[in-house]
């Protein structure tokens, strides 16, 4: 997983000098400059006046899991491309952690841990059969058969449309994601909760680091990590 900026709002005309905090102060003063640190973008935020929060934007680009890339595409609110595995042959997995499921919360996991499995069943009475393995050994195995095949099908003229169809969740993709500074603290503020998946946790934590450093002023209003505005 890894998360870049690609492009973020600039300013032209008498806002070229303004940053994109300077910027949302100049445009809810509707157009008066003036210097506060940030004090009335933190009084917009705390009064729930969210409209100059949609006049500056930000693109990322990042590689995470297919997975994961489906549950980030519900986020109506940003702009998504996605790199089409239609065009291009590459496969890539990415790393699988293997948690837990939680007892009580039926959407989460809890610890890490490799459980021993065994490689075969047998399939008139569903027992396991033959030696024990760390589960993650035979993940391994898999993806590396599922993987083989894939490139089979291509040799063998199978259109990549259809032949992806076989690949898994797991499968690396590179989405881009365009959104205004309001949807990506919506982002931030579902995502970072300890409630979401700790992949996606993750992915918002990297593109948090990035706004904060591009926005330190109202990132210092703000208790994004735990996923809240305030």
């Amino acid at each position: 997983m890894k998360v870049e900026l690609v492009s973020m709002t600039q300013g032209v005309g008498k806002y070229s000098e303004l940053n994109v905090e300077e910027i949302v102060a100049a445009v809810a003063r509707h157009g008066v400059i003036k210097n506060d640190n940030g004090k009335l973008v933190k009084y917009l935020m705390s009064n729930a006046h969210w409209s100059p929060l949609d006049m500056i934007n930000f693109t990322f680009e990042f590689e995470t899991s297919r997975d994961i890339g489906r549950q980030i595409l519900r986020h109506q609110s940003i702009k998504f491309q996605e790199h089409s595995t239609r065009y291009s042959d590459r496969v890539q997995f990415e790393p699988i952690e293997l948690r837990k499921e939680d007892t009580v919360n039926r959407q989460s996991s809890t610890e890490v841990f490799d459980p021993p499995m065994c490689p075969f069943s047998n399939p008139w009475t569903g027992e396991d059969e033959g030696d024990a393995f760390p589960a993650s050994i035979l993940i391994d195995g898999f993806l590396k058969d599922v993987e083989e095949f894939y490139d089979r099908l291509i040799k063998l003229g199978v259109a990549k449309e259809c032949a992806r169809k076989i690949l898994p969740g797991c499968l690396t993709t590179t989405m881009s994601a365009n959104g205004t500074l309001r949807s990506w603290l919506a982002f931030l503020n579902v995502r970072c909760d300890h409630h979401a998946e700790k992949e996606i946790q993750e992915l918002a934590y990297e593109i948090g680091k990035i706004l904060e450093n591009e926005m330190p002023g109202v990132f210092g209003y703000i208790r994004w990590r735990e996923g809240m505005f305030m």
